[in-house]
């Protein structure tokens, strides 16, 4: 019986590190998906021609911007 229970115990703990787990993965997702949605929104009207250009400018400012909100 204190062998079972242990092992419950035990078990739990796997599972709450596992979801914790699971949690920090879903909002890294969140910010990543907020990230891709801006910098689309700032290249869909660029020119294939200035794509690179300004894909590297529009990736630098909205670092920038996230750089500010943190500090």
């Amino acid at each position: 019986m204190f062998n079972y229970l242990k092992m419950r115990r035990d078990e739990i703990r796997v599972k709450a590190m596992v979801y914790g787990a699971i949690v920090d993965i879903m909002e890294n997702q969140k910010e990543l998906l907020s990230f891709f949605q801006k910098l689309y929104a700032a290249l869909k009207d660029v020119p294939p021609d200035e794509l690179q250009r300004q894909f590297v400018e529009r990736l630098a400012q909205i670092i920038h911007e996230g750089n500010k909100e943190i500090s």
